[in-house]
């Protein structure tokens, strides 16, 4: 309904007469604050504009309902309450015009925005609505002087320049709605075309001013290089605002071909404005942003030409006499702008040639370390200093030389043994390359998952390249509603995939990718090579020899999601003849198999794949409770084996639905194994989950509680160790250093936490500071992700009933699960029965978007024992039903049993009220070649490039969830069911190649968003949140986060490790607390506490091992690659990253690379203490020498406990000690 004002104070805003409404319309007897579910009225003023900066008089006031005006109407003039307006009476009138319907659907659904907010934001672009002019732009690199001391400022060097000083066309001016200042080449007036350069304002680390012989200058020194756009000036616009402000600018990899070749190496900006009250203006303009005030300083600029095409030349020929491993290195240096060309050419030219002849099998591992060193360096350091620290460290060269020979054996195991013997056949050490529009990263070598195609070339590991494509800030790429990146990708990450690239001297191909690594925007590249036995290997002759693709080589999408298959991460386990597998049928109609995706193995072969993992991992020789199921790689088979106790002997049984080509050698091969399934995962609330079920009648209260619980829980977690212990496996984090079973040992010694009595308590110690980090990782979380642990709930993977296959083999007196049972036998570590899920419980698999993608169905309990079943034994896994019109996984998201993983949730308060249809997950096909032709790597590669540029999936989600919010009607909301279905088409893009265009999805009902969106902001602004009614809402307004402060020797000092033997005054050797209760049960095994000093001086070169490696873990895993960000001690240690990120995919990958490489670092180190012949089952003598040395090493950490990941290096040894003291019976 609209009112008509008329008579208000001319000098009102549209914020002044909005707050005045606000308060009668929110007031008692329109709005009553006591509903939970009531929202307060939404509602529009404008004012008509007078002259000036005034109105004249006269407005309008749109609200959602007629029932509302009526009654406004009836409160202003029958109950007689005037509205002033500055001291003066408003008049309102009914009118007869009707607000449009887009306009009052919104004011019926949005929720109602407090008009400071809004007042504050347009005044703030009313300020910031002004341009300045820029004579020159330039690209280039900060540098001192060689001869300058680190003190002295540095210089610009000026490598590429657009210079407008003459026609005047260049424009800076700041956008704040998206956070950018934007720099505009380019006439409107005499040019068809322009280039812009986008700053954004997360992107700026330091902004200096000054005056340069008179010219005003403006200095930017980026994390990342700026964004490079292009747009038509005079564009022909239609006049709807949202077709002409969509994809009319272009994103570029580099403004011309000139510039294209100094891009990956310099860029950094420098601007020469045209006034000097420009950059008075410019430094204002800042501050209006919310911008820190620009620095005033003299900065000298040079044209230098350090990445001129005649210097790059000289730097690419002299690269090319070190071997692959080295160049990579020197690479790596330049490109990450930590070093010039002439730095290397001149400065370092004979230091690196010597290094490389004199060590090389240690010179490439030496400049990995002094990359790393350069980033953590004190500012006061040279790069040579550094680079002499670092051969001091390992000792080598110069006038080292005299150290290194006389200290020769001490000082062996730096360097030389980087990847021992005794690695783990699942893994390798893996070389990184990031592809941005302008830039290539470089990383690595560190430890990464293999898979079967790498471990066929044992020894040529260093050919395999992993290979990602990501915007310049390494997030993956997302286009604003204006931006088309398909130019950028076409020719920038197509060009690079259809022709490869050139590294270190090698040429590099596309090979393929794996399922998994598609979504990460990865792929796998490698460099032809000769093979002794398999002759020349090519991408080619590798995609050969996959199998034979024939059923899927039209269908470009298809065909890769096969060749994938060769490259999913896994584990060898044992090999089977073809006597030993056959194939059967699958259960039900197509499309919904009861049966997609699984088969069985007998329980000797599980036994069998159990031992082998066992013997590679020896972690999971702590697990006393054996899997059931596995997820496999097998010739062209994948999916998952549940164990059948009716089988004998070895036999596997596979079905149609897991064969998806032809292998071509199939007299002997092995089982890979992707996951297996030895414990049940902890069931979590998510987002989603909160947002679907609150629709489906289940209330706040419910959801409030459960996360006050929750984080009880965690706050109380440092009361006893069992407390912790739950805390760190519930949320699975320290695993990497064996947190949980360190933590058991010691309690098992006799040590406890705050609340227990005990011989001593670990107040004080590394491990107690340690959970103060898992329980902010796990606050975090529950704030950010809603990642609320539910009580009497499961994360299992599913497997189908087999009961329906044993009756068509003849079988009688079967029990099968009926239409909605399931059947779920939890049995964790430490049960001594199992428990049997029974009664109501409900199903999801996530992603959970449709209302109906969470089923209500019943769990069985224990099955009939006078029955034949066929899963009676199997534990920590769900069975899903083979009967029915529809597959159960089907419904949920259209799941199958290829690996999924359900969450079986029987907490009461959480089951629904309200019901929901299962959402429509019929496949819609397979898009093959539009001329029917057989699919080429060409093809792949087009689909690489398509899947990027349309890859929405998580922008979907994250739209459908702020709808959700700001809409009244919720997840049942007709936006929110059309995204629902566009996510279903999203997450079937990869194997149906049938992409998604998220320009066409529904938009947000207003522009802020809810304040639970805010975590995931570098730097949220209050005028770009509302505060959310929902539960996600009070779920993340409940919890306050605060950062734990780190130490200094949390992090890598610049000098390097200052290791000693000696201790602070009054502190003797092995005093502490920990050493104190382990004293009776070391000395009742070695017969002595006390270690000599020399032998704990022996466990230095174990520790610069260990400590070198570890800098590297917090410097290259860390979310910025900026200098001066890198990862704590503690957040390695307990496998978090705490700085924010909008997008988890990024962080949650980056922890998992680092869990990964901290976990191999800790397993090294291990092995470097002491490593027994057989580890299951290691002889007497094997663990009193390695109890020996682990405490030489846990004594050596606690004297050096000052220094920088000696802590860390403690809790490695600890975990031996405790480890031995285990096996030899020394405790409890």
């Amino acid at each position: 309904m609209e009112i008509e004002l008329a008579d208000v104070s001319r000098e009102a805003t549209q914020w002044d007469v909005k707050r005045i409404f606000g308060a009668i319309l929110h007031g008692e007897g329109f709005y009553d604050a006591s509903d939970p579910k009531a929202r307060p009225i939404n509602f529009k003023v404008t004012l008509n504009p007078g002259q000036g900066v005034q109105n004249n008089g006269t407005g309008s006031l749109i609200l959602p309902h007629r029932k509302v005006g009526d009654k406004l109407l009836k409160w202003v003039y029958e109950e007689h309450h005037p509205v002033l307006v500055n001291g003066r009476r408003a008049r309102l009138f009914r009118t007869k015009n009707r607000p449009g319907r887009g306009l009052k659907e919104q004011l019926e659904k949005t929720p109602y925005l407090e008009p400071d907010v809004e007042e504050k934001r347009e005044e703030k672009l009313r300020r910031l609505d002004l341009g300045l002019h820029v004579d020159k732009l330039q690209f280039g690199i900060f540098y001192r002087r060689p001869e300058a001391p680190m003190t002295a400022g540095r210089i610009f060097s000026n490598e590429y320049q657009v210079s407008h000083r003459d026609k005047g066309a260049g424009l800076l001016w700041f956008d704040y709605d998206h956070k950018v200042i934007r720099i505009q080449l380019g006439d409107r007036m005499t040019e068809e075309i322009g280039s812009t350069v986008a700053i954004k304002f997360d992107n700026l680390r330091k902004v200096a001013i000054g005056l340069d012989f008179g010219n005003p200058f403006v200095c930017f020194e980026l994390l990342t290089p700026p964004m490079l756009e292009r747009e038509r000036f005079n564009r022909t616009l239609s006049g709807v605002d949202w077709k002409d402000q969509r994809k009319f600018r272009q994103r570029l990899d580099s403004l011309n071909e000139a510039h294209a070749v100094v891009a990956p190496y310099a860029h950094h900006l420098r601007i020469v404005l045209h006034t000097e009250a420009d950059i008075r203006k410019f430094a204002e303009l800042c501050q209006i942003a919310d911008l820190k005030r620009p620095i005033w300083a003299n900065v000298e600029a040079f044209d230098k030409g350090f990445f001129s095409p005649k210097q790059l030349y000289v730097f690419q020929t002299w690269m090319r006499q070190f071997s692959w491993p080295v160049a990579f290195q020197l690479e790596a240096l330049v490109r990450s702008g930590l070093m010039h060309t002439e730095d290397l050419l001149v400065h370092f030219r004979q230091q690196i040639e010597k290094l490389s002849r004199s060590y090389p099998a240690d010179a490439a591992d030496i400049l990995r370390h002094f990359s790393e060193t350069l980033r953590t360096r004190d500012p006061k350091d040279t790069n040579m200093e550094c680079f002499h620290r670092v051969l001091l460290e390992g000792g080598y060269g110069g006038k080292r030389e005299k150290s290194y020979k006389s200290s020769a054996k001490k000082q062996k195991g730096l360097y030389d043994d980087a990847q021992p013997k005794d690695r783990d056949m699942g893994k390798f050490k893996c070389y990184h390359v990031t592809f941005t529009p302008t830039r290539m990263v470089l990383e690595g070598p560190y430890v990464s998952q293999s898979n079967r195609v790498i471990r066929q070339f044992a020894g040529y590991e260093d050919h395999f390249l992993r290979v990602d494509f990501r915007d310049e800030d390494r997030l993956q790429y997302r286009w604003a509603r204006e931006v088309d990146g398909t130019t950028l990708l076409t020719e920038r990450v197509g060009g690079i995939l259809k022709k490869g690239f050139e590294l270190g001297g090698r040429d590099f191909y596309f090979l393929a990718y794996s399922s998994s690594a598609l979504r990460e925007h990865a792929v796998w590249f490698m460099s032809p090579f000769q093979h002794p036995i398999r002759g020349w290997v090519t991408p080619q002759s590798i995609r050969d020899s996959l199998g034979d693709f024939t059923k899927v080589i039209k269908y470009p999408s298809k065909y890769a999601a096969r060749l994938a298959q060769a490259f999913t991460a896994t584990d060898p386990s044992v090999s089977i003849t073809p006597d030993q597998w056959e194939k059967i049928e699958d259960l039900g109609t197509e499309p919904y198999l009861f049966t997609d995706g699984v088969g069985t193995i007998s329980p000797k072969l599980g036994d069998m794949i159990w031992e082998a993992l066992c013997n590679a991992k020896e972690d999971l020789k702590r697990l006393q409770i054996q899997p059931w199921a596995y997820q496999i790689r097998f010739l062209g088979f994948k999916g998952m084996v549940g164990i059948d106790p009716r089988l004998e002997g070895i036999k596997m049984r596979l079905r149609p639905s897991m064969d998806k080509f032809e292998a071509l050698d199939t007299d002997s091969a092995e089982i890979e194994i992707a996951r297996w399934f030895d414990k049940p995962g902890t069931c979590y609330l998510n987002r989603a989950l909160v947002m679907i079920l609150e629709d489906r009648g289940v209330e706040k209260e419910v959801f409030v509680k459960l996360q006050d619980r929750a984080v009880t829980n965690v706050v109380t977690a440092i009361d006893t160790i069992e407390q912790t212990v739950a805390l760190l496996k519930t949320h699975n984090i320290g695993i990497s250093f064996g947190l949980p079973w360190i933590l058991k040992g010691l309690g098992a010694a006799g040590m406890g936490m705050c609340e227990e009595k005990a011989l001593g308590s670990l107040k004080d110690t590394f491990l107690y500071s340690l959970i103060g980090y898992a329980q902010n990782h796990v606050l975090r979380d529950m704030k950010h992700s809603a990642r609320i642990p539910i009580p009497d709930s499961y994360l299992l993977v599913g497997l189908a009933d087999e009961g329906p296959a044993y009756e068509l083999e003849g079988a009688e007196n079967v029990y099968t699960l009926e239409k909605a049972e399931i059947f779920a036998c939890i049995q964790e570590e430490g049960d001594e029965h199992p428990t049997y899920l029974k009664g109501p419980v409900i199903i999801s698999r996530s992603p959970v978007v449709h209302p109906g993608d969470v089923q209500l169905v019943n769990a069985i309990g224990e099955p009939p024992a006078d029955k034949i079943c066929a899963f009676r034994d199997l534990k920590n896994v769900v069975v899903l039903p083979s009967v029915g019109d529809r597959s159960l996984a089907s419904m949920l998201s259209g799941g199958d049993l290829d690996g999924d993983l359900y969450s079986i949730i029987k907490y009461h308060p959480l089951l629904p009220t309200e019901y929901a249809a299962p959402g429509d997950y019929t496949p819609v096909g397979t898009r093959a070649r539009p001329d029917g032709q057989d699919s080429t790597v060409d093809d792949i590669c087009d689909f690489i490039v398509e899947y990027i540029n349309s890859d929405v999936l998580g922008l979907l989600s994250d739209r459908h969830l702020m709808i959700a919010d700001q809409s009244s009607d919720g997840t049942n909301d007709p936006r929110c069911i059309e995204l629902a279905q566009l996510c279903s088409q999203a997450v079937d893009y990869p194997k149906n190649g049938i992409p998604v265009d998220a320009h066409d999805s529904p938009r947000l009902l207003i522009r802020s968003k809810p304040d639970w969106k805010m975590a995931e902001d570098n730097d949220p602004r209050d005028t770009d949140y509302y505060l959310s009614s929902r539960a996600l809402g009070d779920l993340f307004r409940a919890i306050t986060i605060n950062k734990p402060k780190a130490p200094a020797e949390s992090f890598p000092d610049p000098e390097g490790p200052q290791v000693t033997q000696e201790l602070p005054k009054r502190e003797q050797p092995l005093s502490d607390v920990i050493s104190t209760t382990l004293k009776p049960h070391v000395e009742r095994q070695l017969h002595y506490f006390l270690n000599d000093d020399r032998n704990v001086a022996d466990m230095r070169t174990v520790f610069l091992r260990y400590e070198q490696e570890l800098r590297y873990i917090c410097v290259t895993h860390a979310l910025s690659d900026a200098p001066d960000i890198r990862l704590q001690e503690e957040e390695v240690a307990i496998g978090t990253i705490l700085a924010n990120c909008s997008q988890h995919r990024w962080r949650n990958d980056r922890m998992h690379r680092m869990r990964m490489h901290a976990s191999e670092l800790v397993r090294e180190t291990k092995h470097r203490l002491y490593r027994p012949v057989d580890v299951l089952n290691p002889e007497q003598g094997e663990l009193l020498y390695g109890l020996s040395q682990a405490w030489l090493a846990w004594d050596f950490g606690m004297r050096n406990k000052a220094v920088f990941g000696a802590r860390s290096f403690s809790l490695v040894a600890l975990g031996v000690v405790l480890d031995t003291l285990s096996r030899l019976g020394g405790l409890p």
